[in-house]
C-alpha cells in the first residue's frame, strides 16, 4: 500500500507540473525518470512515514521538480510546496479522525485496517486539492507574477518546519492530538492565505491589462478622431485654397500685382500655421492641438512643434493626454490674455543622454507657478525627474519637464 501511495503521489506532482510547466524531455525520458523518482520513495519510505523522511521527501520532490521540467524557480516552488503541506496535512487529519471520531486505531503496521483507511482517505484528500489547486493556477498568469511573490510562501514553509520538526506523528496523536490539530489548521490556514495572496495578485495583473487594452482602444478612437479631423481641414484648406487660385487668377488678369503678392503670403501663412498646428510627431498631441485648432487659428497664435522623441514610456495614455491637455489649454488662455499681435505656443521634446526633456514656451503677461507646478503634480504624480517654470522678461513663460528613461 505504501508503495501504491507513493506512485499516487509522484503522479499528482506531475499532474500539477504539467498543467503548470512543460517538460524538458522526450516522453521515453519523461517516464524513466518517474519511475526512478518513484522507485527512490519506496525504497526510502518502505517502512512508513516519518518527520525525518518526510525531509527527504521534500528534497526528491524538489529535485524530480527541478530535474523534470522546465520555468522559473518560483513556478516549481509554487508546485512543490503546497502539494508537500497539503500531503502532511491530509495524512494528520485523516489519522485523528479516525482515531478520534470513529476510534480505529492508527498504527505503523501497514497492512492494519486503520493504516489502510488512513492511507486511501489522505491520498483521496490529496487528489482532491490537487485537482482545485490546478484549476487555480490555470487561471493565474506566472509570467506576471512579481518578484515578491516568493514572500508568501514562508508562511507554508514554516508550517513544513513546523511539522517536520515533530518527533512522532504517532506518539503526538496519542498524548497532544489537540496540538497536532492545531498545527495541521495553522499549516491549512497558511495554504488559504497564499491562493488568496496569488489570486489577488492575478486579479491585480488582469485589471492592469484590461486598463492597458482600454487605453489602446481610447488612442485608436483618438488616432480615428484625427484623422476625420484631418479630412475636415483639409477639404475646408483645399476648398479655400481653390477661392484663392481664383482670386489669383483675377488679379493677375488684372494686372495687380501688389494685391496678388498679399494674397499669396496670407496664403503662405496660413498653410504654414495650420501644418504646425496639425502635424507633430505625436499622435496624443497631435490629437489635443487639433481638438483646439479652431481657437488657435482664430486668435492668430503661431504654434510649433517639434517633438523629436514622443516615446514616454513611463507615462500611460492618460496621463499624456491630460499632460499635453493642461498645457495646451494653460498656453492658449495665457496667449489670450496677451495685448501684442505676437501670440506663441512652441512645444519640444528631445531625448539627452538618460533623460526625455519636455519643454513649452507661450506667451504671458504673467505667471502663477504655484498652481502650475500643483497641476502638473497632480498629472504626473511624481514621475518626473525635475520640473523648471521660469518668466522671461515679463513677456514668455517656459516650462521644462524631465524624465528618467525607463530602463
Amino acid at each position: 500500500m505504501i508503495i501504491i501511495s507513493n506512485v499516487i503521489a509522484f503522479l499528482l506532482i506531475s499532474y500539477i507540473a504539467n498543467s503548470f510547466l512543460s517538460s524538458k524531455y522526450s516522453k521515453n525520458k519523461y517516464l524513466a525518470i518517474l519511475f526512478i523518482f518513484i522507485t527512490l520513495e519506496s525504497f526510502i519510505n518502505h517502512t512508513g512515514a516519518s518527520p525525518f523522511k518526510g525531509i527527504f521527501l521534500l528534497i526528491m520532490y524538489f529535485l524530480y521538480v527541478f530535474i523534470q521540467f522546465e520555468g522559473k524557480p518560483i513556478q516549481k516552488i509554487m508546485i512543490i510546496v503546497p502539494f508537500f503541506l497539503i500531503q502532511v496535512i491530509s495524512e494528520i487529519l485523516v489519522a485523528f479522525c479516525l482515531n478520534n471520531i470513529l476510534f480505529i486505531e492508527i498504527t505503523r503496521n501497514a497492512f492494519s485496517h486503520g493504516f489502510l483507511l488512513g492511507t486511501i482517505f489522505s491520498n483521496t484528500i490529496l487528489a482532491i486539492f490537487v485537482f482545485f489547486y490546478v484549476r487555480i493556477l490555470k487561471l493565474i498568469q506566472a509570467d506576471n507574477l512579481p518578484k515578491y511573490t516568493w514572500l508568501a510562501l514562508i508562511l507554508p514553509i514554516i508550517s513544513i518546519i513546523f511539522l517536520l520538526d515533530s518527533d512522532d506523528y504517532f506518539d503526538l496523536l496519542n498524548i497532544s492530538p489537540h496540538v497536532l490539530l492545531t498545527t495541521a489548521g495553522l499549516a491549512v490556514s497558511n495554504i488559504i492565505l497564499f491562493i488568496i495572496f496569488i489570486s489577488a495578485i492575478n486579479s491585480t495583473n488582469m485589471k492592469h491589462k484590461l486598463q492597458i487594452a482600454e487605453q489602446k482602444e481610447e488612442l485608436i478612437n483618438s488616432k480615428l478622431d484625427l484623422l476625420s479631423q484631418h479630412y475636415d481641414y483639409n477639404f475646408k484648406f483645399l476648398h479655400n485654397l481653390l477661392h484663392t487660385c481664383s482670386q489669383l487668377n483675377s488679379l493677375f488678369n488684372d494686372s495687380n500685382y501688389i494685391e496678388a503678392t498679399n494674397v499669396l503670403n496670407k496664403l503662405s501663412d496660413t498653410a504654414f500655421k495650420e501644418f504646425n498646428a496639425i502635424y507633430s510627431n505625436s499622435y496624443i498631441l497631435n490629437y489635443v492641438i487639433n481638438n483646439n485648432l479652431t481657437k488657435i487659428i482664430d486668435y492668430n497664435i503661431d504654434i510649433k512643434t517639434v517633438i523629436k522623441y514622443s516615446d514616454f514610456k513611463n507615462l500611460d495614455y492618460y496621463t499624456q493626454l491630460n499632460l499635453f491637455e493642461y498645457l495646451i489649454n494653460l498656453s492658449i488662455d495665457s496667449c489670450l490674455q496677451v495685448a501684442t499681435s505676437d501670440k506663441i505656443i512652441i512645444i519640444k521634446s528631445v531625448k539627452t543622454a538618460n533623460k526625455i526633456i519636455l519643454k513649452l514656451f507661450y506667451s504671458a503677461s504673467s505667471i502663477d507657478k504655484y498652481n502650475i507646478e500643483k497641476n502638473i503634480n497632480e498629472i504626473l504624480f511624481n514621475k518626473y525627474n525635475s520640473l523648471s517654470i521660469r518668466n522671461i522678461d515679463n513677456l514668455f513663460i517656459s516650462i521644462l519637464i524631465s524624465f528618467d528613461i525607463p530602463s
